[in-house]
């Protein structure tokens, strides 16, 4: 346990350059961290990009047949084909969605500060003694609890990091026979490694028909292409103009895909483009953005801030929260919150 807890202040850059001095073999590092966590390895704490390599390189991709979808129906508990879960709803809970929060409630002031519930943009009110966001830590405090000064804890946060860009998202259904014989699931396409991390430049490809032929209709494979980009490279057009660039940047990125598999173009049934302005409107994120990059050189994950916040009653989860960004981080920030609450509960 000391070894292990020793990584908890490293970053993966750190260890990557004390150990391997083979460039390409550093490239391939830093490219492992920026796919995921839209930063090079001297920024990535060592200690997300220990689960990431384990699941990429060592135990396999546990993939939900079905698509990612499925997770929550699974958590919410509905029945599923091949199993029966027993989530949320089965223990007397209720779950409601396409609800838009207006602001956590709040009494008292100062220390004292303590969440009591939340009023939902139609004027419904829910009380409790425990709220829980999944927003981000900027979302939370500047939109959602009620107007107070900002906490010091949240201003140290402010400092030490900043917002990540949104994403270009590319989805198609193509004719089965444009791919190859033996064709792999995954594929990240960089071209230039000075420009890796400029917008459109490193391409992220996902195939998952591939290994799930359900999650797309029989014979065509479902191809999905992304692309780091900035929300302000999308703002002041018109509704043509907007149209026309999510037509004309797909179009490049697919033309770059076909290096590798000849004829996308011509073999596309279908396509739709999300843009940054997309990923606002549905995941309800600030310029839709992928969540918190470091600032400057993190100290590992000790500068992450854990899930109580300053107002109390109010715990955050999420990508803003220890121990960062990714899948297995976040599900272990919810996992983690969970279960100390539901222990307090007791």
């Amino acid at each position: 346990l000391p070894a292990l807890a020793s990584f908890l202040a490293n970053n993966t850059g750190d260890l990557a350059r004390k150990h391997i001095n083979d460039p390409e073999l550093q490239r391939f590092i830093n490219i492992e961290c920026y796919c995921w966590s839209a930063v090079l390895a001297a920024l990535t704490p060592m200690m997300n990009i220990g689960m990431v390599f384990c699941d990429r390189h060592y135990w396999g991709i546990n993939y939900p047949k079905g698509g990612v979808g499925k997770i929550a129906q699974a958590l919410a508990g509905e029945y599923l084909a091949f199993m029966v879960c027993y989530g949320i709803e089965e223990q007397g809970s209720s779950i409601m969605y396409k609800v838009h929060l207006r602001k956590i409630l709040t009494e008292g002031e100062g220390n004292k500060l303590k969440a009591i519930g939340v009023q939902l943009a139609d004027g419904s009110v829910f009380h409790g003694q425990t709220v829980i966001s999944n927003a981000t830590g900027w979302d939370t405090f500047e939109y959602l609890v009620e107007q107070q000064a900002l906490p010091k804890s949240e201003q140290l946060f402010r400092k030490r990091y900043t917002n990540n860009p949104s994403f270009i998202s590319t989805h198609m259904g193509v004719e089965a026979d444009v791919l190859p014989q033996g064709a792999q699931c995954l594929h990240i396409i960089v071209e230039d490694w000075q420009k890796m991390q400029d917008p459109h430049e490193t391409l992220l490809v996902s195939v998952p028909s591939l290994l799930d032929p359900s999650v797309c209709p029989k014979g065509p494979h479902g191809v999905h292409i992304f692309t780091p980009d900035w929300a302000d490279n999308w703002k002041g057009m018109t509704t043509q103009q907007y149209e026309q660039k999510k037509k004309e940047v797909a179009n490049a990125l697919v033309k770059r895909l076909e290096a590798f598999f000849p004829g996308l173009q011509e073999a596309t049934l279908f396509r739709e483009v999300g843009s940054p302005r997309t990923h606002r409107k549905f995941l309800n994120r600030a310029d839709g953005s992928y969540g918190p990059i470091p600032s400057r050189r993190p100290l590992g994950m000790l500068g992450m801030p854990f899930n109580r916040t300053a107002v109390k009653g109010l715990y955050c989860v999420g990508d803003s929260t220890f121990p960062g960004q990714g899948v297995n981080a976040v599900v272990f920030s919810g996992f983690g919150c969970a279960h100390s609450n539901a222990q307090s509960a007791v």
